[in-house]
């Protein structure tokens, strides 16, 4: 593998540049994959999937790939009964992690396929491939994409089993044999289906799920885990959180697409909420940006795939003069944001021309878009599995046990992480 010291050809600047060019890449495609997610599965088990283990790097097209290892993952390591909750709001800081993470294990799937390659080599290739593994790899290599991917076939296992690791998924061994032992069996029936079927049906899941996923070996599966009450009282107080900040969320949203119906003369029905951010910076302690996915509804029946909404609401919505603003955006086309937003990394996609709060006058270099997210999300807590989280389950009960001999507040300590 080529030497660190090889970046040095890339100046810092022009890699993050590279970066943030690969992250907004990336969350189109996580846009594109929940829009195509129905929304009852979607509520019920894929959200966990998608924003737990829907990783985008893969042996297919970057969306697919979000496809495919979410169904897969929320079917072989399903939540207890007892710990499902339904979530109609999807975790924006969850989504933009999960591009940190997908990015992180593009990079070095990337390196161990094509060893030659330096880290701003990779990031080079792969912003030229839009995010796409094999094509970045055939790029590298100056080869088609077919003879790339008959290349990479040998290394699969090993390869996307480091990758996995380098993202932190939660089981890098499970997802390294489930792409080189399950999928190549039915790699091609399943991109032939997901390239004519754009919306997957409640159907069209049950049947992925069941082509994705064989019973898992023994040596995969790991015992229960012993969680304190202590820990299990951060959870609950963290889920309740979340569901009392979803409902005024929906609420907010409804008033939203009943004002925007009476202006356009359409019906629509909610998907899905994919992106929420408070904009703190305005000192507005009640506006809030907000994109969401709706349906066209025509006679009680959704019209093709939900369309992309962005808007701008103060908080609790109390008619329709609380909607400053609800348009509908396209994440291909739009290139408008807000300092705001930046800031607080939360990805919204903005309309280019309306005029909202926020701030739009700002150098991208202002912005600190590097990093992961190292303090515990809303994700973590909400899709928390007492089958599995044992490393998160040891820090919460760490800091509860801290907590006995001081603050009370428990819950304070966290609310930083979702805010």
């Amino acid at each position: 593998m080529a030497g660190e010291e090889e970046d040095e050809a890339w100046a810092q600047v022009d890699m993050s540049a590279m970066r943030r060019r690969l992250l907004s890449l990336i969350h189109r495609h996580y846009l594109e994959a929940i829009s195509r997610l129905p929304a009852a599965d979607l509520r019920a088990t894929l959200a966990r999937g998608l924003l737990v283990a829907g990783h985008c790097y893969g042996p297919l097209h970057p969306v697919h790939n979000i496809l495919l290892n979410s169904i897969w993952y929320a079917a072989a390591f399903p939540l207890r009964d007892a710990d499902r909750i339904n979530a109609h709001m999807i975790s924006n800081d969850g989504v933009v992690r999960a591009c940190h993470r997908s990015l992180e294990g593009l990079v070095a799937s990337l390196r161990l396929f094509c060893p030659h390659l330096s880290t701003g080599d990779a990031l080079w290739n792969l912003m030229s491939a839009d995010a796409d593994l094999s094509a970045a790899v055939a790029l590298a290599d100056r080869t088609s994409r077919s003879s790339a991917q008959t290349a990479m076939r040998p290394q699969v296992h090993g390869t996307f089993q480091a990758a996995a690791m380098a993202a932190r998924h939660p089981n890098p061994a499970a997802f390294g044999m489930f792409l080189s032992s399950v999928l190549p069996t039915i790699k091609r029936d399943i991109v032939l289906f997901l390239r004519t079927t754009h919306m997957l049906s409640p159907k069209d899941i049950e049947h992925l799920t069941k082509s994705l996923v064989p019973d898992l070996p023994n040596d995969l599966l790991q015992p229960p885990l012993m969680i304190s009450p202590g820990v299990l009282d951060v959870i609950t107080s963290h889920r309740k959180l979340f569901k009392d900040t979803e409902e005024a969320v929906l609420k907010v949203v409804t008033v939203a697409l009943r004002k925007y119906t009476l202006q356009s003369g359409e019906q629509f029905v909610l998907h899905s909420v994919c992106g929420v951010n408070l904009l703190k910076k305005e000192r507005l302690d009640n506006c809030y940006h907000i994109n969401f996915f709706a349906h066209r509804q025509e006679s009680g029946s959704v019209l093709g795939a939900p369309l992309l909404f962005f808007m701008e609401a103060l908080v609790p919505a109390l008619d329709d003069s609380s909607i400053r603003l609800c348009v509908v955006v396209d994440p291909l086309t739009e290139i408008g944001s807000c300092f705001a937003c930046e800031t607080n990394k939360k990805k919204i996609v903005h309309p280019t021309y309306d005029e909202y709060l926020g701030g739009r006058d700002f150098q991208v270099d202002d912005v600190d878009n590097d990093g992961d997210f190292p303090n515990p999300l809303d994700v973590d807590y909400i899709f928390f599995d007492a089958e599995r989280d044992s490393l998160f389950a040891n820090h919460l009960d760490g800091i509860a046990t801290c907590d006995k001999g001081g603050s009370t507040d428990v819950l304070g300590t966290y609310c930083k992480a979702i805010l």
